[in-house]
């Protein structure tokens, strides 16, 4: 099983850190000019809730952003920054077989354990989560749900037949051999990451336009309960301290957090600690 934990150097891990802060930071100039709205996200809204900044171990930056100011970014981000970054998607690159949209910085490199197979530049990042409406009919949002973590973890076999399986003993081989086989069936069957992602684009923003509920989902969790948020919840935005920086965060952190963590103010034991475990990390020239 591939471990999804690394112990950085102290002092490495405050470099990436810093460069990651910089990259959050040029994002924000960008958000701003244009009037789009983001938050932190996952981890990095523990982490801006409980430290400040970055959960201590932490060695990425996750935010949000509802689909219609996601797509705005795209569109303006390579005039504004595009001569240091570079989006990274399944569409933007065949090979990404990933449904998390990087914002990477050009002239690093940072390949997580989980992603030595891929094909594509990795670089130091910041992951973009975009949020799509939820139909307002209990039964389809759990439909919709259940097609995308199947579409999502599909997307992932096709770049590699070995995923972090959080599993032990039969179960974990188990899952380790349906994986490997589901993966050499996708390469048989010329099934690609850009095919799946198109897929999945095309189901998450069905109800954007449709009949949807006040609630919005990434799609990313491991349940249902884990991957929604109210609207009331995301707006409106707070400025709070992160790190060095000024960033947002949702209306109703706590009930969000609750929801998805449970008690997420206790730090969690070092063998429950993860973070993206790079086989290979370069600063380049910053």
């Amino acid at each position: 099983m591939i471990s999804n934990y690394k112990q950085y150097d102290p002092d490495t891990l405050k470099h990436l850190q810093e460069i990651e802060i910089s990259v959050l930071q040029d994002f924000i100039n960008v958000c701003e000019k244009y009037h789009l709205s983001y938050s932190m996200f996952y981890g990095s809204l523990i982490g801006t809730v409980r430290h400040q900044g970055f959960i201590p171990w932490d060695d990425d930056i996750d935010v949000a952003m509802p689909r219609e100011d996601y797509d705005k970014f795209l569109e303006v981000y390579e005039a504004e920054i595009g001569e240091n970054y570079q989006v990274l998607t399944p569409l933007i690159n065949n090979n990404y077989a990933c449904s998390v949209t990087h914002l990477q910085r050009k002239g690093t490199k940072f390949v997580p354990s989980t992603a030595t197979k891929l094909k594509c530049d990795m670089m130091i990042d910041l992951d973009i989560f975009p949020l799509d409406y939820l139909p307002s009919d209990e039964k389809k949002q759990r439909r919709l749900f259940r097609r995308m973590w199947i579409l999502y973890k599909l997307l992932y076999l096709c770049g590699s037949p070995f995923p972090y399986i959080p599993l032990t003993g039969i179960k974990g081989k188990a899952a380790k051999g349906i994986c490997f086989i589901v993966h050499y069936i996708l390469k048989f069957l010329c099934i690609t990451p850009r095919f799946l992602y198109k897929k999945a684009l095309k189901i998450c923003t069905k109800y954007n336009h449709d009949e949807h509920s006040d609630l919005l989902a990434t799609f990313e969790a491991s349940s249902f309960e884990k991957c929604y948020l109210r609207i009331d919840e995301f707006f409106p935005l707070k400025k709070v301290k992160f790190e060095t920086i000024q960033a947002n965060i949702i209306n109703r952190y706590d009930d969000v957090l609750t929801r998805h963590y449970g008690e997420y103010m206790s730090m969690p034991p070092v063998e429950k600690r993860v973070n993206h475990a790079p086989e290979v990390l370069d600063f380049g020239d910053l």
